[in-house]
């Protein structure tokens, strides 16, 4: 088959599955299907999860606890400052003036953490409180002049970690993975906001449905199965 004949079969088959194609779209799944070959091999020092999508998982799971390990030492060398503190900072800057929740939520801390952490910033003087004039029972925060000298500061600090951790990727590779990843980031964003009160196994199975959590839980015990069976 020649390969412009091929090339237009491909988009066929994609066109049928992605109703909204688009021609980028279709050339990153294209090179992605080509390219999956090998794709996980020799990550994790050979402690390889049993399938792609637990390989997603644990890669992004071990880049981002790098990416907090060097984010930590640069902090050792200079500001006297828990790596939280920044993601409230950098939150409540952005937002002018938010509420106390808002930034809890948004940074997935547990409400108390969260609330303690907000709380030791303001001792600290780097954000002041007032109460919500729409909810007295709710409490608006927003940056000092202090506060907002510290995350610049951190600013410049903490970009050294994330240019060792991905600086190498060219412009091409590191727009891909914004474009990959940003929409799942922003989809889980939402559902987090919205179900913050409720447990796992709820969310989950509102998230799913429970003919897809049926399916998913039978190929999670065949996987473990054939995992198990293949390291005796």
């Amino acid at each position: 088959m020649k390969p412009v004949v091929e090339l237009i079969s491909e988009w066929d088959s994609y066109q049928e599955t992605h109703p909204d194609a688009t021609v980028a779209g279709f050339c990153r799944h294209y090179l992605a299907m080509v390219e999956t070959k090998g794709s996980g091999e020799g990550l994790f020092s050979g402690i390889e999860p049993p399938d792609m999508t637990s390989t997603v998982a644990k890669l992004i799971g071990r880049l981002g606890a790098m990416l907090t390990t060097y984010s930590k030492l640069a902090l050792k060398e200079d500001e006297e400052v828990e790596l939280d503190w920044f993601y409230c900072l950098n939150a409540i800057f952005h937002q002018g003036e938010a509420r106390k929740i808002d930034i809890i939520t948004y940074n997935f801390l547990e409400q108390t953490t969260g609330i303690d952490m907000l709380n030791r910033l303001r001792k600290a003087g780097y954000i002041s409180e007032r109460a919500d004039p729409s909810d007295k029972r709710a409490k608006l925060v927003q940056l000092t002049a202090e506060g907002k000298q510290l995350l610049f500061r951190l600013y410049e600090r903490l970009y050294l970690p994330a240019y060792l951790l991905f600086g190498g990727m060219s412009k091409v590779d590191s727009h891909l993975m914004v474009n990959l990843l940003g929409p799942i980031e922003q989809k889980h964003g939402k559902i987090l906001e919205d179900n913050r009160a409720k447990g796992f196994a709820d969310l989950v199975a509102e998230t799913l449905g429970p003919e897809k959590l049926e399916e998913i839980n039978s190929y999670q015990q065949n996987q473990i199965t054939q995992f198990a069976a293949g390291k005796q």
